[in-house]
Parts: structure tokens; C-alpha cells; sequence
């Protein structure tokens, strides 16, 4: 049986603090993909912990952020952004 994370649980905000850094456009390729699979093993982790699968909606997160205005839709799965491309610094 798949559990939904509740979105006010302090799993589910550790697990959109790293989905954020995972869509951060600021950092180089490499980094970014490291950070994709840093997000998998700690995802493997909470799951193994918790002894049954948990389902974390990043989709939900950033579609309902989009929907405020705060960002454009954009293409995901999982709340990683498909179309992620390098920015360069944010600076």
C-alpha cells in the first residue's frame, strides 16, 4: 500500500527543500545531477526506513505554486523539472 505524505509533515518540507535545490537553475550540470541522485537515495531511505511506500507529490507542489503566480508551468515528473536547463549564477 502507497501512503501520500502529508504536506505539513517535516518529511514532506525536507523533501521539497531538496526538490528546490534539485530545480535550481543556478548550478552546473554535474551538481544538478548529483542533487537528482542525492534526492533519490534519501527518497530510498525514508522509504526503506518507514517500511512501507510513502509517496511524496512534488507535482502538486509546483503546479499549485504556479497557479499562484509564483513561477511558470512548466513540464516535471515528480516535481523535477524536465526542461531544466543551467542559468548560469544567480548573481
Amino acid at each position: 500500500m502507497t501512503l501520500l505524505v502529508a504536506p505539513e509533515s517535516r518529511i514532506y518540507k525536507e523533501y521539497i527543500r531538496r526538490l528546490e535545490r534539485v530545480n535550481d537553475e543556478t548550478v552546473p550540470e554535474t551538481e544538478h545531477y548529483l542533487r537528482c541522485a542525492e534526492l533519490d537515495a534519501w527518497i530510498k531511505g525514508v522509504r526503506h526506513g518507514a517500511g512501507q511506500d510513502l509517496f511524496f507529490n512534488g507535482d502538486y507542489y509546483y503546479l499549485d505554486k504556479a497557479a499562484a503566480g509564483e513561477i511558470h508551468e512548466r513540464p516535471m515528473c515528480c516535481g523535477v523539472f524536465l526542461d531544466w536547463e543551467y542559468k548560469g549564477d544567480a548573481e
